[in-house]
């Protein structure tokens, strides 16, 4: 070692170079890599490079969704949001030269909130599930009520973020349950369980189990006063009545399917919709629509409800940054493939559902239709077969998918025992589904 660097890690109070990650847990840390210390630079590329080859899964089936998908996604998105415009641009404070990301924010908002049916839509947040702890948290500011009933099937992650964001806010939270015959929701458990106390009701739709929940529809004359938080899949609106026409006061979403790649996991984007009475208690920020001294218009921020805003106890959400960038791929998304578009993208994720059940029903191993329910995209499949076995299985014959239902969520019914999920999306071809099916007559 240089005597230089020597001097450097003594000042630094570190024995050697392994003392700079020391913050990093050993337990997934990989100790040493197997690479010639004298190799030159591009040779070190191009091996970088063959490896990376390893991550390619051109060839591979893709069934896995549960909240993230494979969609088709248009190359004008990819190219409008690699613009240095966008790409570089963070939170645009001075509005004098930021008119180009403020007024795609402000369109972003208008399509969203017309998607949703909601009257407005702040400019992102981070992912779905925290936009839902955000909705929580909101629903409690406008009522002062500490108690909001849940689904017992949610997602164990989605659980989890609500009650890290609800914390030191002394929030209960309760389940309703669901009709194991239709796999909808029970409107008579959900309304045993309103009480003066209930601030809001969580629904999802499609639901955790997939289905096409059509008693959320009816939820909001079963509640009471309490608020309608509605979880929503936005590739299901171009099929599905959107929140918005069922009474729904906040409506939140994951947005990646609108044109965000997968990318090995994240980034994502939250999107949050609600009544326009309530904007003043809503989170993050709002682009809004104004008119300069000589009458042009123009766009600024308003709303600025993040604490470095304004002061720390009038803030309405701590959310230091949000999804700029993403939010301008769904807004170029939803405006290229427009209304019909949508629509024709979520009928053929419905059609691809219905072809995958049909195309695998005749194995008398297997149980497609769990739910008397309509499937949307996530279909659970009733699998007598170990979950290492069945991965194993579906990897060899390059097939992604098959995620364990109690895997996800908490799992109370002994029918779902051995549920599987695999998910379908316009991407889907035949081809894939004859492959699943072989695959899984090896069960």
């Amino acid at each position: 070692m240089l005597d230089y660097d020597q001097s450097m890690l003594d000042y630094l109070g570190i024995k050697d170079f392994e003392g700079l990650f020391s913050d990093i847990s050993p337990k997934i840390r990989k100790k040493k890599l197997n690479l010639d210390s004298h190799r030159p630079e591009y040779k070190l590329v191009q091996e970088a490079t063959s490896l990376s080859e390893s991550n390619r899964f051109d060839d591979y089936s893709n069934f896995l969704g549960c909240g993230v998908y494979d969609r088709i996604i248009p190359s004008s998105v990819d190219s409008i949001v690699s613009r240095s415009e966008f790409l570089t641009s963070y939170t645009p404070y001075q509005a004098e030269i930021s008119q180009g990301m403020l007024q795609s924010l402000f369109e972003y908002q208008s399509i969203i909130s017309d998607l949703l049916g909601m009257d407005a839509s702040n400019s992102s947040m981070y992912d779905g599930p925290t936009a839902l702890g955000e909705a929580a948290r909101m629903a409690v500011r406008v009522n002062d009520r500490k108690t909001i009933l849940i689904p017992d099937n949610i997602y164990r992650n989605k659980r989890n973020i609500l009650i890290n964001y609800c914390s030191g806010l002394d929030i209960r939270f309760k389940e309703y349950s669901f009709d194991m015959k239709t796999g909808m929701l029970d409107l008579g458990d959900l309304e045993s369980k309103i009480d003066e106390d209930v601030s809001a009701v969580i629904v999802e739709n499609p639901n955790s189990y997939g289905i096409v929940d059509e008693n959320v529809l009816k939820v909001k004359d079963h509640i009471k006063d309490s608020l309608l938080i509605s979880y929503v899949d936005p590739i299901s609106l171009g099929a599905l009545k959107p929140p918005g026409d069922y009474g729904s006061d906040i409506a939140v979403a994951e947005g990646q399917q609108l044109g965000i790649h997968q990318n090995y996991g994240g980034p994502y984007l939250g999107i949050f919709t609600y009544r326009k009475e309530l904007a003043r208690k809503s989170p993050g920020r709002l682009i809004g629509e104004t008119t300069d001294t000589t009458g042009r218009r123009g766009y600024v921020m308003t709303l600025q409800t993040r604490e470095q805003h304004i002061r720390r106890e009038k803030a309405t959400s701590n959310i230091c940054t949000n999804q700029a960038l993403m939010g301008v791929a769904a807004l170029a998304y939803l405006a290229t493939v427009g209304p019909s578009g949508l629509r024709r993208i979520a009928l053929a994720t419905m059609h691809h559902s219905v072809k995958l059940k049909q195309i695998v029903s005749d194995n008398r191993k297997i149980r497609v239709n769990v739910f008397s329910g309509t499937s949307f995209s996530d279909i659970p499949v009733i699998i007598e077969s170990e979950e290492e076995r069945l991965h194993r299985l579906l990897r060899d014959n390059k097939i992604f998918g098959g995620i364990k239902l109690d895997r996800i969520m908490e799992n109370r019914y002994d029918k779902l025992k051995n549920a599987f999920f695999f998910s379908t999306t316009e991407k889907t071809e035949d081809s894939d589904l004859l492959k699943l099916k072989h695959a899984l007559e090896a069960v």
